[in-house]
């Protein structure tokens, strides 16, 4: 799956990648037994030795004349839960980056980055030692007993903020503790050094995973916060968001390296744009319509934080099926009926969507959306706190 993604980045800007990030669940991990832990090795060029009893035992450097290709550095972002759960794939992950970091090579970015990094750290005042051991730290996580990164509440909150660099340095503040191959020094953070900011720079491509079918990118709010808020940080770093790629692992005979645009427009087009998925939500009433809400709110999540890999088409979708009624399936009548804040709110985020730019639309669309607010707003004495909207509207 590695091999995919990085042909797949050589084939879109004829090289390899010089620096990856990943974003590391402990769900996903219990489910796919390491398939993402096995792709951050292998993109640096190295595999796990195993011993007789078929535990981990130490990594194993492939040779260049095997790999054919460079050493690719890595930047890897752990959930809370993630920590907790793992601390020794943890500690073998920074053993091996540790490792990498000083094989003395020219096709080495994991030792290019270090080095270069060390010397900036030297400059900076830091004694040799210290500078040696920052320089080959790459894993991050939150504080050791917090959790979350905070983007949630924050995106929703669009009329707090104007820029998402704003959102950004909610992200790297809360996740950017690191964890190194000194178990000692874990959950660390050092005043004078934004570490997380200094080694996410740089980064070209980012990888995730999902391996059931049963969660995708819109299903909760996680995917876009701890995944997207990777892109969204390198893009407030770098100016531009990285390529986003999904490790489909959903079938073991047939795991797959996908874009991030391909997999969620896939997500839209087979479960919320679809009318038997709409018609299972309006069968469990008000469960059904939070859901709903909850996977437009979502949507909005991904907008925010890579708004290149979001179409118009797909806001438009969204307020043909659920405002407009696109498919004839008494929509209006549903929310009514079982929840009538959830479609107000669903607007409520659509015009938001187009009140910060993030969405083009024409004035029909704005004109229905806006008439069915204000009729809900009236009939079920509905109010929002967000001053903005409301003065648009």
């Amino acid at each position: 799956v590695m091999d995919q993604t990085l042909a797949d980045y050589f084939e879109k800007h004829g090289k390899y990648p010089k620096k990856l990030a990943f974003s590391l669940w402990s769900l996903e991990t219990m489910r796919h037994q390491g398939a993402l832990e096995a792709q951050i090795l292998h993109a640096m060029g190295v595999k796990p030795v195993w011993d007789k009893q078929g535990r981990f035992k130490e990594i194993e450097i492939i040779p260049y004349s095997e790999l054919k290709r460079p050493r690719v550095d890595v930047v890897v972002s752990a959930t809370g839960l993630y920590r907790d759960a793992f601390p020794n794939v943890m500690l073998w992950l920074a053993d091996a980056i540790d490792k990498v970091a000083k094989l003395k090579e020219d096709n080495n970015f994991v030792y290019r980055h270090s080095l270069a990094f060390k010397q900036e750290l030297i400059e900076q005042g830091k004694d040799e030692k210290e500078a040696d051991y920052l320089s080959s730290v790459r894993i991050f996580s939150n504080e050791s007993g917090n959790y979350g990164t905070g983007l949630a509440g924050a995106s929703l909150a669009s009329d707090t903020w104007d820029s998402d660099s704003k959102l950004s340095e909610l992200y790297t503040k809360r996740m950017g503790y690191f964890y190194g191959k000194d178990e000692n020094r874990w959950s660390d953070k050092i005043d004078d050094v934004d570490m997380y900011t200094k080694m996410l720079s740089g980064t070209e491509a980012v990888v995730f995973s999902r391996s059931s079918n049963l969660y995708a990118l819109m299903t909760n709010d996680d995917p876009f916060q701890y995944f997207g808020g990777i892109g969204l940080a390198v893009r407030n770093i770098d100016g531009k968001t990285p390529e986003m790629y999904v490790a489909n692992l959903r079938r073991k005979d047939a795991v797959k390296s996908e874009n991030m645009d391909q997999f969620l427009n896939k997500e839209l087009r087979s479960r919320y744009f679809h009318p038997r998925w709409i018609k299972k939500m309006q069968e469990s009433g008000y469960a059904g319509s939070t859901a709903i809400l909850d996977r437009l709110n979502n949507f909005w999540g991904w907008t925010v934080m890579t708004p290149e890999y979001v179409r118009d088409d797909q806001w438009q979708q969204f307020f043909e099926v659920y405002v407009n009624d696109a498919y004839d399936m008494d929509m209006k009548e549903f929310f009514e009926q079982s929840n009538p804040a959830a479609l107000a709110q669903m607007i409520e985020r659509m015009v938001e969507a187009e009140r910060k730019d993030y969405w083009q639309t024409d004035e029909e669309t704005m004109k229905k959306m806006i008439e069915t607010y204000l009729e809900l707003a009236k009939n079920y004495d509905l109010t929002t706190q967000n001053e903005k909207f409301n003065e648009y509207v």
